[in-house]
């Protein structure tokens, strides 16, 4: 176990998110681009709001899991910093002649996180009204305020400060005084437990959207028009037979982004899934998401790195699977 203070979920902090990137995009094309770049209807998304996305390869499988938010006009893509720099060059080969301007602006654009379960009473004690719905933003000075969470949701509180780095700088400077600040790795715990994934290097281009419960957290259409790896995606969603999701799990020792798992039930000597994020608690226990063959998850008997390596315990997530398993 490290040394640095791991606080409970639920106390009320800030967030350090450094480790998230921030791509612009604008211009006249900026949604026609985007819509045949990414997994949802970027058409539906209205000015100060927030919609979950994916990048794909052309056989579906993803680059990037990220957040896109609609300001004044223009988009902003919300992504870890290490696998920004091959999904901008990426999306940069794709502009052509179109009136789109992509820009990284993460050196003078930063994010705040805040959160826990008396967030919304700690932030109204600093003037800082929360908006109403879960994916909604509100203009605050210069900056914005995105809520990232939901009230009928079994889910920590939580909201995401975007906006020029002076001015996040002061954002951070006024809370502090009240707030403790704590790690991005708190951040990303709050994402395992809010059953959302993040891709990494490690683990780009492994996973279909149906993979990571893509489907179930409003993160693709199936009605939209075409985008790269949509005919895979669909074909899973109208005629396919999911054998692999996302679930939430916990284990007794380190783990990283596409460590594999294995099922101790059986003969089987192959991996039956691998990590897709992985964060240490308080409890010096490790909580992770993992896609994992479904099978394998109901027999109960996963180990993490080797057939007889220590044990993997199937925690519940935030929002349920359908009855039919597809």
């Amino acid at each position: 176990m490290n040394n640095k203070t791991i606080l409970p979920l639920a106390d009320t902090v800030i967030c350090d998110t450094s480790h998230l990137c921030v791509i612009k995009i604008s211009g006249d094309d900026a949604q026609a681009f985007l819509q045949g770049q990414f997994s949802n209807d970027v058409a539906l998304l209205e000015e100060r709001d927030t919609q979950l996305n994916s990048y794909n390869s052309p056989k579906g499988r993803m680059y990037t899991a990220f957040s896109l938010c609609k300001f004044d006009s223009s988009y902003y893509m919300l992504l870890p910093k290490e696998i920004t720099d091959a999904v901008f060059k990426r999306l940069k080969m794709f502009v052509m002649r179109s009136n789109v301007s992509l820009e990284n602006i993460s050196e003078h654009w930063q994010t705040l996180g805040v959160a826990g379960n008396d967030l919304v009473n700690t932030l109204e004690n600093q003037n800082i009204t929360l908006p109403e719905n879960k994916n909604q933003a509100i203009k605050y000075g210069d900056s914005f305020l995105i809520n990232l969470s939901s009230k009928t949701v079994n889910e920590i509180p939580r909201a995401l400060f975007i906006g020029p780095e002076n001015k996040i700088v002061d954002i951070k400077n006024n809370l502090i005084e009240n707030i403790p600040f704590t790690s991005s790795e708190h951040w990303k715990r709050l994402d395992i437990q809010a059953g959302i994934p993040n891709i990494y290097l490690n683990t780009m281009e492994s996973f279909v959207a149906q993979m990571i419960n893509f489907q179930l957290i409003g993160g693709v259409s199936f009605t939209k028009g075409c985008y790269p790896g949509q005919e895979v995606v669909a074909r899973m969603h109208y005629l396919g037979k999911l054998k692999k999701r996302m679930y939430r799990v916990s284990l007794d020792t380190k783990s990283l982004p596409n460590d594999k798992i294995f099922d101790a039930s059986g003969d089987n000597q192959q991996s039956v899934g691998q990590i897709v994020d992985a964060q240490e608690n308080e409890s010096g226990r490790w909580d992770a998401l993992a896609v994992l063959q479904i099978a394998a998850a109901e027999a109960n008997a996963l180990k993490i790195g080797a057939i007889d390596g220590e044990s993997i315990t199937v925690e519940t997530l935030p929002y349920s699977f359908p009855a039919d398993k597809e």
